[in-house]
């Protein structure tokens, strides 16, 4: 509804997108319960069943609209940013509620244009607001903003191959910021981030998932999680410094356009993350927050921002009882979709708008999604960091969710320099899962530090020096062959391919230290650590892609159980006390001839010598080494594998 021509999108939009000039309609929709009760409740209603009085709930008591910005002069006004009841917004009734319109009455020339809404409340009380639906950031990006004139960049081409199933996919996981922070100079993040896609291509990455792009409360550094404008781009990351070209600021949409289209080229899904469990905080007396809230003359009685599921510290939640709330979200979604032609969306804090037994909020939200694609392989991604997640996942359209336990293992093995049986049982990662569902599975993400700091950053390998940090990036080696060698799909943080090491605090306590730049060095990528460890991915990547059945579910032996310290009686299965790990693995090659595999790693700092098990005798190759080996009575005895490193035997 919120973006569809069908239905009077609402927002800031120009009536021909094609001519150098053209008259520019705005407007904003309120919900009514009189005329759709499902829009919502006649009072906010939390999960835990209790009401919460507030008067004049879905109330928004304006008295008037009047759009202000810099255009005013060019319709003939006196002054610009000053309230004309010539620019007044004019009520009319809406199937679901009433929406307030202005359309200009002349033509606007080509350019880019600044505007808030100045409302006035019943009680005389008035503020300034920003536009709900706003594709365009301001310059000074607690303004809204729109273009007139035709688009550089009008356009997102689908991917150039066919849409893989995220199983398929090696996702890398990109700060638009950190990733372009040494190189991009004053150009827009946006377009840096295309000046390094061909050494991500090299690398063998096939997805980007792309942190929160959507735009919050002002300029400063940020990861995305509190958003503001839900279909505007960020501005910090459009904005380009060097260009001092009249118009400039016209390119914003185009910028992303292009980074998508550019992904596409070279065959790289592209991921949006989205922030839907919360808004960013309110920041008075600036009205900053949230519009939907400051449209209302007291903003509790906003319906779109209440307690649903769970709640976020002192971020504002939205409220998915209410049905305004829930098709807001959706035609968000739709919006990225359908505009920018992204091929997955993963979901930030499903906990947060997930309620069992209750279709609303997330079940009814995936649905709508999946529907929408009409395609199997578009990935709906949860951040479910909880017990529940594989439930969720298989009870939802969801088709994947972010599992931690891989993560959580070799962060405290690293750190405690230790090996418990519980890593066996987090790579079989498909054990609770329907069929075609999957784990996105990962050895740190932003929310971390980064594996490499985490290698050394407690203790040093053979006696050397403590906080060695990336010193130790050998001993990640292990993990990485686990990660792309095991069910799911594996997920890459930006810079962990050659050992990039920032550190940031789990808990900041309130601190502010936690969400800060961790710019990735570049250099690193050449120097004899980044290098080698490039190498490693790359290898690994490599065969992970060449071989179908190492992105099978299939995976022995499987729900391995806490209490196993040893092999199984096949010789499978891990050896804590030796940090040795035998797993098999097998599945269809694309012509259907079976593929088997035997993956045994050592994760200890010394060589170690293992009766390695086989399915069959014959010809294995070792597809790290490239060596072959021959296979009698099932068996390899008293095969040596290297310390910090693995063998991969294929038949």
């Amino acid at each position: 509804m919120y973006m569809d021509p069908a239905n009077r999108r609402f927002g800031a939009w120009r009536l021909d997108d094609t001519a150098q000039s053209a008259k520019v309609k705005f407007s904003v929709f309120f919900p009514d319960r009189a005329k759709d009760p499902a829009q919502y409740a006649a009072c906010p209603k939390h999960a835990n069943g209790n009401d919460k009085a507030i008067k004049d709930y879905g109330n928004p008591h304006i008295a008037s609209i009047h759009v202000v910005g810099d255009f005013q002069t060019r319709l003939g006004q006196p002054v610009d940013w000053t309230k004309s009841d010539r620019n007044v917004m004019v009520k009319s009734s809406h199937p679901k509620g009433f929406v307030y319109s202005y359309t200009t009455p002349a033509a606007l020339p080509a350019g880019y244009y600044q505007y808030k809404y100045f409302v006035t409340f019943d009680d005389g009380q008035s503020r300034w607001v920003s536009d709900p639906c706003s594709r365009y950031g301001g310059v000074d990006s607690r303004n809204s903003a729109f273009v007139v004139g035709p688009s550089p960049v009008a356009s997102v081409n689908p991917i150039a191959v066919p849409r893989k199933h995220l199983r398929d996919l090696v996702v890398y996981e990109l700060n638009i910021d950190d990733f372009t922070d040494e190189f991009r100079g004053g150009r827009a993040a946006l377009d840096a981030v295309c000046d390094k896609l061909d050494t991500l291509v090299e690398l063998g990455v096939n997805a980007i998932l792309f942190l929160p792009w959507t735009a919050w409360a002002d300029d400063t550094y940020s990861w995305g999680y509190t958003p503001y404008q839900y279909f505007s781009v960020e501005h910090r990351y459009t904005n380009d410094f060097s260009d001092t070209s009249a118009g400039h600021e016209t390119k914003q949409l185009s910028r992303l356009r292009n980074l998508i289209n550019q992904c596409h080229a070279r065959g790289i899904h592209v991921i949006m993350d989205g922030v839907f469990n919360h808004v960013g905080p309110d920041i008075d007396p600036s009205y900053s927050g949230f519009a939907y809230r400051w449209l209302y003359r007291d903003p509790e009685a906003s319906p779109y921002v209440g307690v649903f599921g769970g709640t976020f510290g002192s971020l504002k939640d939205l409220d998915y009882h209410n049905g305004c709330t829930q098709e807001f979200i959706r035609d968000v979604c739709f919006y990225w979709m359908d505009e920018f032609n992204v091929d997955g969306i993963r979901f930030d804090n499903t906990t947060n708008f997930y309620v069992s037994g209750d279709a609303r909020g997330l079940p009814t939200l995936l649905a709508d999604i999946a529907a929408h694609a009409g395609d199997t392989n578009f990935s709906l991604t949860l951040e479910h960091i909880d017990m529940s997640a594989a439930a969720v996942t298989n009870d939802t359209a969801a088709t994947s969710f972010w599992n931690d336990s891989l993560y959580a293992c070799c962060f405290d093995y690293l750190w405690n320099n230790r090996m418990d049986s519980r890593i066996m049982a987090s790579l079989d990662s498909h054990a609770y899962l329907s069929d075609g569902k999957i784990s996105t599975m990962y050895l740190s993400n932003h929310d971390h530090s980064h594996v490499a700091w985490q290698s050394g950053a407690s203790r040093s390998q053979y006696g050397k020096v403590c906080n060695a940090g990336s010193m130790n990036w050998f001993v990640t080696q292990p993990y990485a062959i686990a990660l792309l060698m095991s069910p799911g799909a594996p997920m890459i943080q930006n810079g962990q391919e050659f050992a990039e090491d920032h550190w940031i605090p789990e808990d900041d306590s309130g601190s502010g230290r936690r969400v800060k730049t961790r710019p990735i060095r570049w250099s690193f990528l050449d120097d004899g650590i980044g290098s080698k460890l490039f190498a490693v991915y790359k290898k690994l990547i490599a065969i992970r892609t060449a071989y179908p059945a190492l992105r099978s579910d299939n995976f022995y032996p499987p729900k391995w159980e806490s209490w196993k310290t040893q092999f199984n009686e096949f010789g499978y299965g891990i050896d804590t006390a030796r940090r040795l790990m035998i797993f098999h693995r097998w599945g269809n090659a694309d012509g259907g001839a079976v593929q088997k595999f035997i993956v045994a790693l050592n994760f200890s700092d010394s060589e170690q010598c293992a009766d390695i098990p086989f399915s069959e005798d014959g010809v294995w190759t070792d597809l790290l080494s490239g060596a072959a080996v021959t296979v009698q009575n099932c068996v390899l005895k008293d095969w040596k594998v290297a310390s910090y490193w693995g063998h991969v035997f294929f038949k």
